[in-house]
């Protein structure tokens, strides 16, 4: 017979200190001697932190002033060649293939555009499109099928020079873009058409936060001081359902919290004022200050643009620490010692406690997550190495003994699997039909279609405090009892079985709904003394449940062949022993039918057979 080791509590004396509390306490006097030196050298740093922070503010708006004129002023560029080329008669206007081929040639030299177009007396309109995967098209529509398409035309016909128009709806795009116009007349001054190039909100809000492009993800640019016109939540803005009528978030829909505070009432001090003065202010958001630096631009439509980007304070006078290098030489050569003999000392103490979690996850019977973690100093290292070996090896035996049972008989000790006579409830199940319906399945669904009804029965059983003691084929043996710690062995065995009927008729409606065969189940429940114990050969041995009551039980899930009707997907019969046994009927929150009589294999007299569903 295999014994289990008692488990006893480890010794714990009165006082412990942990390892990297003693490491702590050992360079404390080392800690305290830099953190003054450092201390002492910020305090006569105020006066260079206010120079950094201007230099920042100054230097990060007029870069990103210029990198929005590099982004935008090359699309005025390419439409004005464009039409000094139709003006001198290079660009055949009456040609609309020419024109579109013109005005694709021009879209690939500058990637922002997303349409460009030229229209024509005729009101005609000959477009080149960009479409999201970048491929061109060409094509022509007529002026009077855009909104407000022959209003904007006329625009075009009294202007005498290129300008970025007012922000208008796409409803092709699903978004507002930015629009330059430029009018196009020969040399004798006659207006011969208008050429209209398009830049998508996404596309702006792309190309002014991408890193990659030399954008940052923190820049914006807002209109009227609460739309916003550009942003790295911007670049797929059709998550803000964005429509005619409200072709901008606010500040607030915008979803980035930092910059919905952006008009919040700034942070007053003289410094900061002093500091940044006309270039922005500072504003308390997400638990941290933040700098708000901005710059008006004219000249890209009827509206002014607030140019801007915000950067949490610190940034600012991130520089401040090579003013001092000179002046703490000697306490950064001791920070760095400490530094070193500290993150020895957390290593050490996180090896150990990997270690010592480790094997208290294995005390739990917890087997999934790996534990072993690399480690320099080869002792630990080898002892974590060797755990976790254990812990593989002991997760294969966790797939094939229950886990809730050995939990139990590590609660009870070494008397825990001795055997003994003891009175329980055993329930055994059984798929109908399941062997013809398997022979024409193949191997992988059949051993899905087990496992899947296996862990849908294991759920019930293990809620109700059950122990599934073996599956057998397509049959599951489960028991409750003192082994399982149930205080009312019969009563969740009969909730465990109720249970089981109603997620099957669940998992029915969803294989019906799939065009499959439904599981139909036979549940047989019985109660009575049995022997509990080691049952096997000295080299392998259960720990399982033998007697009378285990043969009656599995008799009870067979004489369900004789209660099932056709068309009926579970039946659950329950004996009177079971009934018996159940402490409080009322709790069980069903009415019992009448018991009926029924002769069972190895029993003279008949037994009460209740069938619960």
């Amino acid at each position: 017979m295999t014994t289990l080791p008692s488990i006893a509590a480890p010794v714990r004396g009165p006082f412990r200190l942990p390892l990297i509390a003693a490491l702590a306490l050992a360079f404390a006097s080392l800690a305290l001697i830099s953190g003054v030196a450092y201390i002492v050298v910020l305090a006569g740093a105020t006066g260079t932190a206010e120079r950094l922070l201007v230099d920042r503010a100054a230097s990060v708006i007029e870069r990103q002033i210029a990198m929005v004129k590099s982004r935008l002023d090359p699309v005025a560029e390419q439409l004005e060649l464009l039409s000094s080329l139709a003006a001198a008669g290079r660009i055949d206007v009456d040609s609309p293939v020419a024109v579109r081929e013109a005005l694709a040639v021009m879209m690939q030299h500058v990637p922002a555009v997303s349409v460009a177009a030229f229209g024509t007396l005729d009101l005609q309109l000959h477009r080149a499109v960009r479409h999201p995967d970048g491929a061109i098209t060409r094509d022509t529509i007529s002026l009077t099928e855009l909104s407000r398409g022959l209003e904007r035309f006329r625009q075009l016909q009294t202007a005498r020079r290129t300008f970025w128009g007012e922000l208008y709806w796409s409803e092709s795009l699903k978004q507002p873009v930015l629009n330059v116009r430029t009018p196009v007349r020969r040399i004798d001054d006659a207006f011969i058409g208008g050429l209209v190039a398009t830049v998508t909100l996404g596309q702006l809000s792309s190309l002014i936060t991408d890193p990659a492009r030399g954008g940052d993800a923190r820049q914006f640019i807002i209109v009227n001081n609460d739309k916003v016109l550009a942003h790295r939540l911007l670049v797929d803005p059709s998550t803000y359902h964005l429509s005619e009528d409200q072709p901008l978030p606010t500040l607030r829909q915008l979803g980035d919290p930092v910059l919905a505070k952006m008009w919040d009432p700034p942070v007053r001090s003289p410094q900061i004022d002093r500091a940044l003065g006309s270039l922005g202010h500072v504003v308390d958001a997400d638990g941290r200050r933040w700098v708000f630096v901005y710059r008006e631009l004219r000249g890209y439509g009827p509206q002014p643009w607030l140019v801007g980007q915000y950067f949490p304070i610190e940034d600012a006078t991130a520089d401040l620490d090579k003013l001092m290098n000179g002046a703490i030489v000697g306490a950064a050569t001791l920070a760095v010692a400490l530094g070193l003999a500290l993150l020895m000392g957390v290593r050490m103490a996180r090896s150990i406690r990997t270690i010592t979690t480790a094997a208290e996850a294995i005390e739990r019977l917890e087997f999934d997550q790996p534990m072993h973690k690399r480690s320099r100093l080869r002792e630990i290292d080898d002892a974590a190495h060797s755990l976790d070996k254990a812990r593989s090896a002991l997760r294969w035996f966790g797939h094939y003994v229950p886990q809730r049972l050995v939990r139990r008989l590590m609660e009870l000790g070494e008397d825990g699997i001795a055997s003994r006579r003891t009175t329980l409830t055993v329930m055994f199940t059984d798929i109908v039909g399941f062997t013809p319906q398997a022979e024409h399945l193949p191997e992988h669904e059949t051993a899905a279609l087990l496992n899947h009804h296996f862990a849908l029965l294991g759920a019930c059983i293990e809620r109700e405090q059950g122990i599934i003691d073996k599956y057998i084929g397509d049959s599951v043996m489960a028991i409750w009892g003192s082994l399982s710690g149930s205080p009312d062995h019969a009563a969740g065995a009969i909730r465990a079985a109720l249970a089981i009927a109603g997620v099957i008729r669940e998992d029915n409606q969803i294989r019906r709904a799939a065009g499959k065969a439904p599981i139909r189940l036979r549940i047989g429940l019985h109660s009575g003394p049995a022997v509990v114990g080691n049952i096997g050969a000295p080299g392998r041995v259960n720990f399982t449940v033998v007697g009378d009551t285990v043969n009656v039980a599995q008799r009870f899930e067979q004489l369900g062949k004789i209660y099932m009707q056709d068309g009926e997907e579970i039946v659950v019969l329950v004996s009177g022993a079971t009934v018996a046994a159940v402490k409080d009927r009322a709790a069980l929150g069903i009415e019992l039918p009448p018991p009926q009589l029924r002769r069972v294999k190895g029993h003279a007299q008949p037994v009460e057979v209740y069938r619960l569903v």
